[in-house]
């Protein structure tokens, strides 16, 4: 086994796509099982999280320098509904502007567009493909930044496993599953639990009785089945359960989450043509209550109860290819809302709200490939109507028999947006390759981002109705020289501009009544969501990966992202200020030795100085982390492992309150596994 990362990209795939050229700049595995989603001049790394185990997905991304979650923690101690996904530094957002597939299928959550990374065991993922830059064709409305896709292991032999692990915190984790094959059709189950104490959030000094751990109690199981219809028709279906009980740090903060996904893929593969009918169906049920400490962190008061927090989406994508042209629509009917009480003065909630919405986006692309003996491109052309619509937001007085104080319906709203994708490459030699794209992808806000606001302790977030959909252009280029099979360098330069961009901007700071949301104690902020006018980001990419012999195998990744807003005419005080938890600089690095079936491994990630809030005030420190693990075989597949996450115990900060008070992530974390392949 080699070093996750390093394999994939030495590689030549071994399904390529037929119109596509030769391996180029790194080549990611195509089956009948997943949507091809790569264009040329599109910027991939591939990493396998099997080959050195990983408690959580989002834990195997961040050997992706400028791949992250909104803040720096990660899924065991960040709450949900800030799990979405970034890349290169554009900008930091909650819901995430990374689209995130498994096996073609959005993942991505219908209400907020976070991703549930405790609910993907990494056991049944095969591998895990990081695509920079934004796409324009199958799903192009929601991969603004960039794709995550992830491919589940395959439904192949008859066969079985099983793991456990005990960890810090005292974690533990259960997984098993297998597959059934017969004749023309399989049947894989995959069931994983998890549960931890988890740790403290924030510092020893600055507890007080009302902080609790970060604990977690998640369960999920997936059932998959293969079968061949015909010579020329497979049918590929699944379905996912996954329930999670998290406290946030307070014995009162508690969230709650179920969900459900089904998905069904018709596969037609003839002599002229291939086609593909996808639908799916995702289900979300969240309740999420926000506390304050007081008096000293000696009373904690609820302040927010948002007790059911809805979200359902139904899509489809249908697509023919033939020659070298495809073309495919696709469309999507997301709602959702939140059902929340507010406005407890000591005495207990004294106000409920309900806010709801629904949206659509209908899109249909068209995609053709070419190549030459040294040349080969990709053009796509897509376009997306959408609408915005049955949006409300409704207030009631509790303490006067529920009498209606606000009812506020707010516009239906509907558009088109035209997006495209044009790349290419060039091989000047046998050892050197030269790449680029230019494109222009987008992202509508989600109903979370519309209607839900939140509140941590006494800083504020409300939501904005009103948001403009994100618009995202970009250019880059790639040089890339692989002279043999076993190294491979690669620097990329690349500019994006984006509109509209969804960020949390200051109105003000507590004690005071804002118009907007009302009171704000003291030592809290007021921010609401709001579209920023531009925002610039230049970078440059370098990656180095080689397999030196004797077992030994390394890489290493720098993000250089320079990003500054650069217009905002409702905001001019924060022109050529930088966006929150969006560093500068970016490095990962790793190192694996294998000798006899034993692998030690260690990585490591750095990341320069960032800020936690819009108006620069707020500084995170540098963050570097290193890893260390070992896998030992017993016997014929059985496998025991261990991990330390964060060795050397380095402070990780991931929020800094309007006071100061700092949001810890990221402790150092041991755990140690066995594993049985059957």
């Amino acid at each position: 086994m080699m070093w996750p990362g390093l394999a994939p990209n030495l590689q030549a795939a071994t399904d390529a796509p037929e119109a596509s050229p030769e391996p180029a700049v790194e080549t990611i595995e195509v089956t009948s099982r997943r949507l091809d989603i790569v264009a040329e001049g599109q910027q991939r790394v591939v990493i396998a999280p099997d080959d050195f185990p990983v408690l959580r997905i989002d834990a195997a991304l961040a050997s992706v320098p400028g791949v992250t979650l909104f803040r720096r923690a990660d899924s065991l101690t960040a709450n949900p509904t800030i799990q979405g996904v970034s890349l290169r530094g554009i900008g930091a957002n909650a819901a995430g502007r990374v689209l995130v597939t498994l096996d073609g299928v959005p993942l991505n959550d219908p209400f907020g567009g976070w991703v549930y990374w405790s609910a993907l065991a990494p056991e049944a993922i095969e591998s895990v493909a990081v695509l920079k830059g934004g796409s324009a064709g199958a799903y192009g409305a929601q991969a603004l930044a960039g794709t995550i896709a992830l491919t589940s292991r395959p439904i192949g032999e008859t066969s079985a496993y099983a793991s456990a692990e005990y960890g810090s915190f005292d974690t533990t984790r259960f997984t098993a599953g297998g597959v059934l094959a017969g004749d023309g059709v399989g049947v894989r189950v995959d069931a994983m639990t998890f549960d931890t104490d988890g740790p403290f959030l924030i510092d020893e000094e600055s507890r007080g009785p009302v902080d609790s751990r970060a604990a977690s109690d998640a369960d999920a199981v997936s059932l998959a089945l293969e079968a061949d219809l015909s010579e020329t028709v497979k049918l590929f279906t699944s379905a996912r359960y996954y329930r999670e009980e998290r406290d946030n740090g307070f014995e009162l903060a508690v969230n709650d989450t179920e969900a459900l996904d089904l998905s069904t893929r018709l596969l037609y593969a003839g002599a002229d043509y291939d086609a593909e009918l996808t639908l799916y169906y995702r289900s979300r049920d969240f309740s999420n209550i926000f506390v304050a400490a007081l008096e000293g962190r000696t009373v904690e008061r609820p302040v927010l109860d948002q007790f059911d927090v809805p979200g359902e989406g139904l899509g489809l994508l249908a697509r023919v290819k033939w020659d070298q042209i495809e073309v495919g629509v696709d469309a999507r009917r997301l709602s959702g809302g939140t059902n929340e009480l507010f406005r407890n003065l000591g005495a207990g909630f004294t106000r409920l709200r309900e806010a709801s919405g629904d949206q659509w986006i209908i899109g249909s692309y068209i995609e053709t490939y070419g190549e030459t003996d040294r040349l080969s491109w990709s053009a796509s052309l897509r376009g997306d109507a959408y609408r915005v619509f049955d949006g409300i937001r409704q207030e009631f007085d509790l303490e006067n028999a529920g009498a209606l104080l606000l009812d506020s319906p707010f516009e239906d709203r509907s558009g088109f947006l035209a997006t495209g994708r044009l790349g290419g490459e060039a091989r000047l030699t046998d050892a050197i390759r030269l790449s680029g794209a230019a494109y222009r992808s987008w992202r509508l806000p989600t109903i979370n981002e519309l209607y839900r606001p939140f509140r941590v302790v006494n800083d504020i977030t409300e939501a904005n109705a009103d948001l403009e959909p994100e618009k995202l252009w970009g250019v880059e280029a790639t040089l890339s020289y692989q002279p043999v099979t076993n190294f491979r360098a690669s620097a990329t330069v690349f500019r994006t501009w984006l509109e509209d961009g969804v960020g949390n901007i200051t109105i003000g700071f507590g004690p005071g009544v804002f118009p907007v949301a009302g009171f704000v104690p003291a030592g809290g902020s007021l921010r609401q969501r709001d579209n920023i006018d531009l925002t610039i980001t230049d970078g440059v990419e370098l990656s180095a990966e080689a397999e030196l012999g004797n077992g030994l195998s390394g890489y290493a990744r720098y993000l250089f992202a320079d990003v500054r807003i650069s217009d905002f005419d409702a905001n001019t005080a924060l022109e050529g200020l930088t966006p929150p938890q969006t560093p500068r600089h970016s490095v990962t690095f790793g190192v694996r030795y294998a000798l006899r079936g034993v692998s030690l491994a260690a990585d490591g990630q750095f990341l320069s100085n960032a800020f936690n809030d819009d108006l620069n005030t707020q500084r995170l420190g540098s963050l570097f982390v290193v890893n260390v693990g070992v896998d030992v075989p017993i016997s014929a597949g059985i496998t025991l492992y261990g991990r330390v996450e964060n060795l050397f115990d380095r402070r990780v900060v991931s929020n800094v309150s309007a006071f100061g008070l700092e949001t810890l992530a990221r402790p150092q974390f041991g755990r140690i596994g066995i594993r049985a392949d059957f």
